[in-house]
């Protein structure tokens, strides 16, 4: 090669050039005007030591901005830079004004590169870094190679540099890839490999691109078909769901987390939507058809499509689902002992809501021991019956708040007791609560509350099954399924020695958690809209339905109490309006006041952490915040996790009866 005669002559021009503006013959065209875009500038070919650098900030920023290119080009560099390893070079990836977003390079160079301000950050356009390949590239948007004293500045005179554009399908630069090293290295394959590497980086961008617009357009149409009032639900050829909305999913009694690669069979019986019952058009009728999924049978008018190729095969179907006239197969309410709640009875869409009731329904089908945990108001209650109500709807449903029994009464409601068992006994004895509920469901409201002496008495029951009336001596099999509820942790509880340890893995078979109403905002509008109904019936009144400001302006709101709050704010609302409308009346009254009140509250009140803190001041306060919440002495109580008897005389001990 010629390199070495090559150099000579061209730092030859370079001195002519610089000393004595005479530009000659040698030099490429495209070096040449760099040269004198520079000169133009003012630039001084010899002043530079190191190539400025952009702040902290701006360099955090373009990393940001560059993510994708990033990500893209990274591998493609570190494989590069592999062919030239311990030769000297390095391989920097540069934005489109030039910056440095990443460098790789040999250890042995690093220091070198330093010195230079060949760093992460570094400005290498042709303004702030002279005639250079990245600069060239930039300007040219074409591969090119600068060798030695082809670069403007002299510091740069013992290097050779090869780049190439990224660009991307419409010819848009988005970044250039270098490598520079030693001069005596300056070879052409360099350049071809960098060529190479740089447009691999362009095609896998475009492909990247082209993914997050296919990404981009699948999210759209999700959002769309689940804003659909109908369900809507798809599979492929297998009849393995593809898509299912969430009014799909309720319609079939299932999640769309648990819908997702099923096969449609494993939640329907019977007839599927890709039977085409003898038909060869892909187009089907809306007709109304009996469902039997895996929990009962349904009614609801189905509409589904083929999804055919060009050649006529079937890749799949879609089906739209209604809801029809007759709604889920379920006892009569006049057959049920002691409830009135089933799962249709449990409003809401949202996945943490469907959850628990595809949970609960599966907890229905059998008889273990279930645990329902959640806030105060959330509805466990209605959880306990109509899981009882699934399959048990014709026996006796018994249900014990354990925080409303005196500890010294709990042990005579729960087993009963014989005739002159205790003073005030009845002299016929009594029946217990267990009994009353045999082959049915006894329900433990409140179990958290359950005093530790109890709490070994019924840990002893659910080991035994079987029980002994208080002064007796007969042992009474029992046969009946236990829900428990609390609103409290009780893992928690069982560190803090509250709860025995052995009687919480009893009850802890089945747990399902009931999510508060602030993680489930999305049910707040299906709640207005069927407490609104509810209410308004009762009341006689016409109320509009309510302004997507005002549902957006609940939707923001916490909501402490949960359903029962909820319920109680739209109650309020329809009777103090005297108009047809709830808007500006219930955001400035009613959301508002309870805020500005519990601030006032804690601005005065006691916390936990201060270190003079006075635990009746602290139990005071709670009880005036629940006031403020619940006005209704029984939601209050329920509130605050105690009995109506126990809130009773709290407020007489604290002179708050006429709160």
């Amino acid at each position: 090669m010629k390199i070495h005669s090559d150099a000579d002559m061209i730092k030859k021009t370079w001195n002519d050039f610089v000393n004595d503006g005479i530009i000659g013959n040698f030099i490429r065209k495209p070096i040449v005007d760099s040269w004198i875009r520079c000169q133009k500038a003012g630039i001084d070919p010899r002043s530079l030591n190191r190539t400025p650098t952009v702040s902290e900030a701006n360099f955090r920023k373009r990393l940001e901005q560059n993510k994708i290119l990033l990500d893209v080009s990274i591998p493609f560099m570190v494989e590069l830079q592999e062919f030239v390893n311990k030769s000297g070079f390095s391989t920097t990836l540069n934005d489109p004004n030039g910056v440095i977003l990443e460098l790789i390079c040999d250890q042995s160079i690093i220091e070198e590169a330093f010195t230079k301000n060949l760093v992460r950050g570094s400005i290498w356009n042709e303004a702030m870094a002279g005639t250079n390949a990245t600069g060239l590239a930039i300007n040219l948007l074409q591969p090119i190679q600068v060798i030695g004293a082809e670069h403007y500045y002299e510091c740069y005179h013992d290097l050779t540099c090869s780049a190439a554009p990224i660009l991307d399908e419409e010819g848009k630069l988005l970044g250039i890839l270098d490598m520079s090293g030693p001069k005596e290295m300056a070879y052409p394959h360099t350049l071809g490999m960098v060529v190479a590497s740089a447009k691999a980086i362009s095609r896998q961008l475009c492909v990247a691109e082209s993914n997050r617009q296919v990404d981009l357009t699948n999210h759209y149409l999700s959002t769309l078909i689940d804003s659909m009032s109908d369900g809507v639900v798809a599979v492929d050829v297998k009849g393995k769901i593809i898509g299912i909305n969430s009014h799909g999913a309720k319609i079939l009694k299932t999640t769309t987390f648990e819908s997702y690669g099923k096969n449609i069979l494993d939640i329907m019986d019977g007839e599927t939507i890709l039977e085409r019952n003898g038909h060869q058009s892909s187009q089907f009728e809306e007709k109304e058809k009996h469902i039997v999924t895996k929990s009962k049978k349904i009614n609801c008018l189905v509409n589904s499509k083929l999804i055919l190729r060009d050649n006529g095969t079937v890749v799949g179907a879609v089906a739209t689902l209604k809801d029809g006239e007759i709604k889920s197969i379920v006892p009569e309410k006049s057959k049920r002992k002691g409830t009135r709640f089933t799962f249709d009875d449990i409003i809401g869409e949202s996945s943490e809501l469907l959850r628990s009731i595809h949970l609960s329904q599966i907890a229905a089908k059998g008889t273990s021991t279930v645990l329902l945990q959640g806030e105060s108001g959330t509805g466990k209650e209605m959880f306990a019956q109509a899981i009882h109500n699934a399959n048990q709807s014709d026996k006796p449903f018994i249900a014990i708040n354990c925080a409303g029994i005196p500890e010294s009464l709990i042990e005579s409601v729960l087993f009963g007791y014989e005739e002159g068992s205790f003073t005030g006994a009845s002299k016929h004895g009594k029946i217990g609560k267990f009994e009353l509920a045999k082959d049915g469901t006894i329900f433990l409201d409140e179990i958290g509350e359950m005093p530790l002496g109890t709490q070994t008495v019924l840990l002893r029951v659910l080991q035994e099954r079987y029980i002994q009336r208080i002064g007796g001596s007969k042992d009474i099999p029992i046969d009946v399924r236990i829900i428990a509820a609390t609103n409290k942790n009780l893992a928690e509880e069982v560190k803090k020695g509250k709860f025995r340890q052995d009687l919480y893995y009893r009850l802890n078979v089945l747990q399902i958690d009931i999510p508060p109403l602030r993680k489930r905002k999305k049910d707040i509008p299906v709640l207005v809209n069927f407490f609104l109904n509810e209410i308004t019936a009762i009341c006689g009144k016409f109320i509009k339905p309510l302004h997507p400001s005002t549902i957006a302006t609940m939707q923001e709101y916490e909501w402490p109490g949960n359903v029962r709050q909820f319920k109680n704010a739209i109650e309020q609302a329809v009777n103090f309006t005297e108009t047809n409308r709830i808007d500006d009346y219930f955001i400035s009254n009613y959301l508002p006041n309870i805020n500005e009140e519990l601030t006032e509250v804690n601005r005065v009140s006691p916390t936990i952490d201060d270190t003079n803190v006075d635990l009746k001041d602290l139990e005071l306060s709670t009880i005036k915040k629940a006031l403020l919440l619940f006005p209704e002495r029984k939601k209050a109580a329920d509130y605050l996790g105690i009995s109506r008897s126990t809130l009773y005389r709290k407020l007489k001990q604290y002179h708050l009866e006429d709160s």
